[in-house]
């Protein structure tokens, strides 16, 4: 199978290079500096299996070339709580995508927990006005993917963190469109009030590993599976926790 990481020298994009190649698939890396990469891969960055490609997402031609005859493509590019031009980047893989892939091209984008639905109530954390706005940028970018008529899934993790033994963490909970944890208690406090609360309280269960969300979207390239055109949300096995990272 084929596979275009857009990305692949952040953390996510490398844990999917890695395991992408791990698996014996053919594998396009689209970064901006060739060498970066080869130079975080080690080892593997010879392998058959790799071709690199170096662009920008400002750079149309070369962002639809590095797509063009692709199974399928993950965009791990940007940070929507670092980058201010967020939403662009992703709407220019989304448009790309859209041109090289055609009707059914499977894609696979990052978004995070906020932008799932809240168990039990037909609205979604980033919908809150408190939410920072931020978070809310990935709504923006579900709602441009949506109008497409890609074979699309979105990955909407808490935090993501390094694994420390280098491998995923088995028994992770999946779900689709909502929160893979316990929604809000019913009580008597206002819903937004108990959504935040419960969102806060949740949250540890939904930090997962780089490689975590890695093999989810590996396990999950084919078109027309059981996440086509929804969100997956991602938490450890009930009973673990995780620590956000520094700066979260």
């Amino acid at each position: 199978m084929r596979v275009l990481i857009i990305g692949a020298t952040g953390n996510s994009g490398l844990a999917l290079t890695r395991m992408a190649l791990a698996r014996g698939l053919d594998v396009t890396a689209y970064v901006r500096n060739a060498g970066k990469l080869r130079t975080l891969l080690g080892s593997e960055g010879s392998s058959p299996h790799l071709t690199i490609r170096t662009g920008t997402l400002g750079d149309t031609a070369a962002l639809t070339e590095a797509m063009a005859r692709q199974d399928a493509v993950i965009n791990a590019a940007g940070n929507a709580t670092v980058d201010p031009d967020f939403v662009p980047m992703v709407h220019a893989v989304i448009g790309a995508a859209e041109r090289a892939l055609g009707p059914g091209g499977r894609l696979w984008l990052f978004g995070g927990a906020a932008a799932l639905d809240v168990p039990g109530h037909p609205v979604r954390a980033a919908d809150l006005p408190v939410i920072p706005k931020v978070y809310k940028q990935h709504v923006h970018t579900l709602a441009r993917v949506a109008e497409t008529a890609l074979d699309w899934s979105m990955l909407c993790p808490g935090p993501m963190v390094p694994s420390s033994s280098g491998q995923p963490t088995p028994g992770l909970r999946i779900s689709a469109e909502i929160w893979p944890v316990e929604g809000p208690a019913p009580g008597r406090l206002f819903r937004t009030i108990r959504i935040l609360k419960a969102f806060k309280q949740r949250m540890p269960e939904m930090i997962v590993t780089y490689e975590d969300a890695a093999r989810v979207i590996l396990d999950n390239l084919q078109p027309a599976g059981p996440y086509a055109r929804k969100r997956v949300g991602l938490a450890l096995p009930v009973g673990q926790t995780g620590t956000k990272p520094q700066g979260y």
